[in-house]
């Protein structure tokens, strides 16, 4: 059984802090305490860590590409299906499915954090681009970024239960691969994976620049 990097180091260290991240958020958001400053603080720091990782799937190493994981619905569906056989197709990277939810939980987590941006607790603390548009449209996101959380921890679960899916059911050992950054496989080709320096410089300045943008502003 040969042993092949798939997720190298700015994929691995990008999942984690978005996973604790996340989990800060969800808990200074849902809390009856007054920890509105460290949320957005926290809102802050995910959306640069998306921004980087978006940017490293442009110019990342090979696993880490869009264009190397994304698939058509279609590949999606019979991907799916083959599951619920029991018999899919491995992959090194993401399978169709997992691609899938690679994407939606992107997406929904920069709506998440791009509507905090312009909401408010009507008191003491407002979004850096709040005073940018009408107060009804602002109280419209406010109720996005208010009900998305629900959301987005059903599709976490849904998450969570396929990977524990994919290790006990089909023995792929994915949360040792998200951790040490190597999976295991017998026959399947694999692609030596580089981290290219000038996209890991290029992906973590841009989030660090848009960091430091949202840092200055007042809330």
């Amino acid at each position: 059984m040969k042993s092949t990097l798939v997720w190298d180091w700015p994929v691995r260290i990008s999942h984690w802090l978005i996973v604790l991240l996340f989990t800060g958020l969800i808990i200074t958001g849902k809390s009856e305490s007054d920890y509105v400053q460290y949320h957005f603080y926290m809102g802050y720091g995910l959306s640069a860590v998306i921004i980087a990782r978006v940017l490293y799937g442009f110019y990342g190493s090979y696993y880490a590409r869009f264009s190397q994981f994304v698939r058509g619905p279609k590949v999606a569906f019979r991907f799916a299906m083959s599951l619920l056989s029991g018999r899919p197709k491995k992959y090194l990277g993401h399978n169709p499915v997992g691609a899938l939810m690679v994407v939606v939980l992107l997406l929904a987590l920069s709506v998440q954090w791009g509507t905090g941006l312009f909401t408010s607790d009507e008191v003491f603390w407002f979004g850096p681009f709040n005073a940018l548009v009408p107060e009804e449209f602002s109280s419209q996101l406010a109720s996005i970024h208010s009900f998305l959380p629900n959301v987005l921890l059903g599709l976490v679960a849904i998450h969570v239960l396929a990977v524990l899916y994919h290790e006990l059911c089909l023995k792929e050992r994915l949360i040792d691969a998200m951790i040490l950054g190597r999976k295991k496989h017998h026959t399947m080709t694999s692609v030596d994976v580089k981290t290219p320096r000038w996209g890991v410089i290029f992906s973590v300045l841009m989030g660090l620049s848009w960091l430091a943008a949202l840092w200055m502003m007042p809330i």
